[in-house]
Order: structure tokens, then C-alpha cells, then sequence
């Protein structure tokens, strides 16, 4: 049996039905660094072409309609993702109706990703509900509740601020399989 070969989580997403409110929550309980927060929209990513090739539960999807803010806390990414159209079948929105606001996924790195991937899709037969290009790299999303009790975002790039880190950062925070404690 081939295994994940997790090598780093980049980040944590997030949904939620109110945004605004959320973030400050966020602001209020926990703080989090404010130079590093952004905002967006998937009209606008759609638009500007950031996100390509869709395919949401096998169908092709020409738009979503949600906004995010992306910030670094504890240093990860966080990523918080509200529907704009709550009726609208999307992943964010569909998560939300079946589990209220909560962890929708971690985005993590795979040091075998392309053994990874066929691993999920044809010995477990797991296909990715959530599909994309984001930046012209792909993010593959699986879900693995009933196995691990999560989903995960499998990318082909770091994100947040681990993104700054080096290869040598990252193997010496990932090498703990490979040394004593």
C-alpha cells in the first residue's frame, strides 16, 4: 500500500456564512498579523484567469460565487471562504448546509504528490470532488472524512508564509520521522 508522503501543511481554510464577522473574531480571540492580510473574490480570480479548468463534483464550472481573506497566524496560512450566493452549489456552500462553519480543509504539500494522487484515484478509488488550476499550478481536493476525518487540498506549492521558507527550512521541520527525539 503506497502511503500520503505528507511533507508540509501550508494551510488551513476555513468556511463560513459571514466573513466580515469571522475575521473579526479571528482579530478579536486570536490576532493574527495584519500586513499579511488579503482579500479576494473568485469573480475576480475567475476574471483575471488565477483560476482554470474547474470541476466541481466531475462537472465543469464556468464561476463560484465567494470571497476570502487569506493571513498568517501561528505561521500558517489561514484561509476563510464565505459563499456570496448561498444557494449556489459550490464547495464552500455545499460544506456549509451539511456541517455549519468549520475546518473545510488543510492544503498540504505531498513529496510523492503524483504518486499520491493515482494512489487516492485508483487503489482507493477516491477521485478529487474539487479540481483547479490556481496560478497556472494544480490543487487537487479529496475527501478523506471517512477515513481520516478531513479533506485535504493537495497542491503542487507551498502557500502563506511557509512559502518563504527554503527547501533546507522546510526538510528540517518535516524530518521528524527521520530523527531521535
Amino acid at each position: 500500500m503506497t502511503k500520503l508522503k505528507l511533507d508540509l501543511v501550508c494551510q488551513v481554510a476555513v468556511a463560513v456564512w459571514d466573513l466580515e464577522e469571522s475575521l473579526a473574531a479571528f482579530r478579536e480571540l486570536l490576532g493574527f498579523d495584519e500586513e499579511s492580510l488579503t482579500a479576494s473574490s473568485s469573480d475576480e480570480a475567475f476574471r483575471s484567469g488565477r483560476l482554470r479548468n474547474v470541476v466541481y463534483r466531475g462537472e465543469t464550472v464556468e464561476c463560484f460565487h465567494y470571497r476570502q481573506y487569506n493571513f498568517s497566524l501561528g505561521g500558517m496560512d489561514i484561509e476563510l471562504f464565505a459563499p456570496e450566493d448561498p444557494e449556489e452549489a459550490n464547495p464552500f456552500t455545499d460544506f456549509l448546509r451539511e456541517h455549519g462553519p468549520g475546518i473545510h480543509h488543510l492544503n498540504i504539500r505531498l513529496a510523492n504528490r503524483r504518486e499520491g494522487i493515482a494512489f487516492l484515484k485508483h487503489e482507493l478509488n477516491i477521485p478529487p470532488f474539487f479540481d483547479l488550476d490556481h496560478l497556472g499550478r494544480n490543487c487537487a481536493y479529496f475527501d478523506l472524512r471517512r477515513e481520516l476525518g478531513i479533506v485535504l487540498e493537495i497542491g503542487s506549492r507551498v502557500v502563506g508564509p511557509r512559502a518563504a521558507m527554503t527547501e533546507e527550512d522546510i526538510r528540517a521541520l518535516t524530518a521528524y520521522g527521520q530523527r531521535e527525539v
